[in-house]
């Protein structure tokens, strides 16, 4: 790499290294939709949803950004959980979308009142699984200049609520991207990112391996 930038040098040609696929789309995605003009960074609205039951688990993601974007992630399951841990999974993909697209403050609605009472310190996680959760979650919001959670009645998150049982719901009117993931193992484990794109479907499909770092 050392040698291709040297030998670019002589035609006045700068080598600049890709930065990884994912990243790179979804930040380009805001950025053309974002005006340049510098202002204080707008609260980013987060809709999380878990749900597991007996043909599998699925969390859905809705991050609302400024400027009607939207983006809408169907995370799908490979792996046996909890109900309570599914909720969890979908705060944390929805916490790593959030950073991704580089918002500073979040106001996240989850129909879960277990786990927002667990994040909002009137309820103690004493299950051993929902700890570790309940610090890697913490560890996370911190990262973020503002951040709120608040409870919500399903039936006010029910795109979420569909798009964790992997059905796709429409905005007219918004721009608006899809990402489908499937997640092989826990947050809790560290594991390799793999991205794959589908443009003849005009929205990504990713499917990786999540690092919860």
């Amino acid at each position: 790499m050392i040698a291709w930038s040297v030998e670019l040098s002589e035609f006045d040609i700068q080598y600049e290294s890709r930065r990884p696929l994912k990243a790179q789309c979804l930040a380009d995605f805001v950025v053309e939709l974002t005006p340049t003009t510098v202002e204080e960074p707008q609260v980013w609205t987060l809709h999380v949803d878990g749900s597991f039951n007996s043909k599998g688990g699925g969390a859905g993601i809705i991050l609302e950004g400024p400027n009607q974007v939207t983006l809408e992630k169907s995370l799908k399951f490979s792996f046996k959980v909890t109900n309570n841990q599914a909720e969890y999974e979908a705060l944390l993909a929805g916490l790593r979308l959030a950073r991704d697209l580089g918002a500073r403050r979040v106001s996240c609605n989850s129909d879960s009142k277990l786990m927002v009472e667990q994040l909002s310190g009137t309820y103690q996680a004493k299950d051993t699984l929902l700890q570790r959760y309940f610090h890697i979650a913490s560890h996370q919001i911190s990262s973020f200049d503002e951040f709120t959670i608040q409870h919500v009645p399903r039936e006010q998150n029910t795109q979420a609520d569909l798009l964790s049982k992997l059905a796709s719901t429409k905005r007219p009117g918004q721009h608006r991207t899809i990402i489908q993931e499937t997640l092989h193992s826990p947050s809790l484990d560290d594991k390799i990112v793999n991205v794959s794109e589908n443009e003849d479907l005009g929205w990504m499909s990713l499917q990786y391996q999540l690092n919860a770092t």
